[in-house]
């Protein structure tokens, strides 16, 4: 398959086109702004993908400014969708959504049928991406997917767990987190990329998938995992400032349904991510 990504350059991108090739595909950046509906149209017209896989998002939550979560997640998916239906209508399309459209009201592993209540902007963008993203069913094979919280070399060190890693590189003496007994679920870009693979060359009717490890673990427990991988003991500081009021306890996801299409398919463990960040650190 000729396959088109849409924020190629990203975290996830660097990891999927790689996996892509591996497996005999023809992958390759989308080069476009999914803001510009009339520069998307032309890109998708000149590659005229088999399948698209659509990651560029606005995703960090610390922003202030919310439309810009609106114009790129929601729009800029309706833009993408209108392309490659005027101009590639036998395409496949893989949207990236999140598991964060759940909400806080959802708790323990939880499956594909549960309500989804977004709880903050980039959360409802993806909803409204996901909702909206039926008026294209009639003209497109578009599949969903929900991930789950990932990690690998090369994200940020923003995010919780290349935060956490960084410091045990460092050495150092003190970090500060917030809620470390909050229980998540915690994958690996690389399990992630070849579950969104496995979606593409299967045949199943178009739904809606978790991308999860099925397992959860603490923050507590991730830094104790660390100190037993590095031999090195870091104080924790709880600073109010990462506290979230009305955090959920318990969240992770049911992935039943990704293994019914693809039961080859393995979500790699904690300790395996860990490791892989630790040694390319």
């Amino acid at each position: 398959m000729r396959v088109a990504v849409t924020g190629a350059g990203g975290f996830t991108g660097r990891y999927l086109i790689p996996e892509l090739g591996r497996r005999g595909h023809d992958a390759f950046a989308l080069e476009a702004d999914v803001a510009d509906p009339v520069a998307l149209d032309a890109a998708v017209a000149d590659c005229m993908p088999d399948a698209v896989v659509h990651l560029a998002a606005k995703a960090f939550l610390n922003v202030a400014e919310f439309s810009s979560f609106y114009e790129v997640n929601q729009v800029g998916s309706f833009n993408l969708l209108e392309a490659v239906a005027a101009r590639a209508p036998a395409a496949r399309v893989l949207l990236a959504s999140t598991a964060q459209v759940y909400g806080a009201q959802a708790e323990g592993l939880i499956s594909e049928k549960q309500t989804i209540a977004p709880a903050n902007h980039y959360a409802l963008s993806k909803a409204a991406m996901e909702v909206g993203s039926g008026f294209w069913s009639d003209r497109l094979h578009i599949t969903l997917v929900r991930p789950f919280n990932y990690t690998g070399v090369g994200q940020e060190s923003r995010y919780l767990i290349p935060k956490i890693v960084d410091h045990f590189r460092r050495r150092d003496k003190v970090i500060q987190l917030g809620n470390i007994d909050v229980q998540r679920d915690f994958g690996d870009v690389r399990s992630v990329v070849e579950a969104y693979c496995a979606l593409l060359e299967n045949d199943a009717l178009p739904a809606v998938y978790n991308v999860s490890t099925g397992r959860l673990e603490s923050v507590r427990g991730i830094v104790s995992r660390l100190e037993l991988l590095t031999g090195h003991r870091i104080e924790v500081q709880i600073n109010p400032e990462f506290l979230r009021s009305g955090d959920v306890a318990v969240l992770g996801g049911d992935n039943s349904r990704l293994h019914e299409v693809a039961p080859d398919w393995r979500a790699r463990t904690i300790d395996e991510t860990l490791e892989w960040m630790l040694r390319a650190a």
